[in-house]
């Protein structure tokens, strides 16, 4: 059975009811008593209007934003504000004048102070809103930071390794090309130092590859020269590594006029002609 609710009583439950925030028992003895009541009417009519307004208003948090009872509330709101578009509410007798300008009144400070919480709500739930996709859009761009990172690297891996493969081939075919042609460098002694001279005629590339070279003082470096019978040309200077080492270049030279090919051992940076001990040498 349901309960009668004094006026004081009902009026405090307005923005309960308002929001749809009451039980069953409660929400009826309010609704029945405003039904008699011209000035709780009127009050929860306008409270009701707000509600709606501020319910259409307030944005949708993303998924997990806010918590549940701000996700209840919003739902209410939103299912009142289309149910009074069909419903209306038994409006009681209207009292006089002089009594309705005070029912005005108070309703209008009520409202504000009403308007001004369901505002503070909304702020918290927006505020909520966008520090959500603030970190959202951070983590994307964290994310694309790192994928640039690992795009880079990968890029920079595959290109080492292409000029690795290319030099591999050139190497490859300055040795075994059609019109290279080998000449063998020696010296005199026991486990003394050797090489071979690539030469390959077509190109005019000259592949170097020595073995079991001694070990350079400081200060020193090896140096290759291309021996004809009017010039000693340098092709280039080296320093071995665990007795190996690999000297590529390029000469045009007539294919007459090579006489030897010499390694001698010079000052670092090497010298215009050849000045220290011949280490290897080899004639054609």
């Amino acid at each position: 059975m349901m309960r009668d609710m004094g006026h004081d009583e009902a009026r405090a439950s307005l923005e309960a009811a308002a929001l749809d925030a009451l039980d069953s028992p409660e929400r009826e003895a309010v609704l029945a008593h405003a039904a008699t009541c011209a000035e709780c009417s009127a009050e929860l009519s306008e409270l009701r209007a707000a509600a709606a307004n501020l319910a259409l208003a307030a944005p949708a948090p993303p998924g997990g934003v806010g918590d549940g009872s701000r996700e209840r509330i919003r739902a209410r709101l939103l299912a009142r504000a289309a149910a009074d578009r069909t419903d209306e509410m038994p409006i009681a007798t209207p009292p006089s004048a002089t009594g309705m300008f005070r029912a005005v009144n108070a309703l209008a400070w009520r409202r504000g102070e009403w308007l001004a919480a369901a505002a503070s709500l909304l702020l918290v739930v927006s505020v909520a809103v966008l520090a959500a996709l603030l970190r959202d859009r951070e983590r994307l761009r964290d994310a694309l930071r790192t994928q640039a990172t690992s795009v880079a690297a990968g890029r920079a891996s595959v290109d080492s390794l292409r000029l690795a493969i290319a030099s591999r081939d050139s190497l490859i075919a300055g040795l075994t090309g059609r019109d290279v042609a080998v000449m063998t460098l020696t010296a005199s002694g026991t486990r003394a130092p050797f090489a071979r001279m690539f030469w390959d005629r077509a190109t005019n590339r000259w592949t170097f590859v020595a073995h079991d070279m001694p070990a350079l003082p400081s200060g020193r470096t090896y140096q290759l020269w291309l021996v004809t019978a009017s010039a000693k040309i340098s092709a280039g200077t080296f320093e071995p590594r665990n007795g190996d080492a690999v000297v590529r270049a390029t000469y045009a030279l007539p294919a007459d006029s090579l006489k030897a090919i010499a390694v001698t051992e010079e000052p670092a940076g090497g010298v215009a002609q050849p000045t220290g001990r011949m280490v290897i040498a080899g004639g054609r």
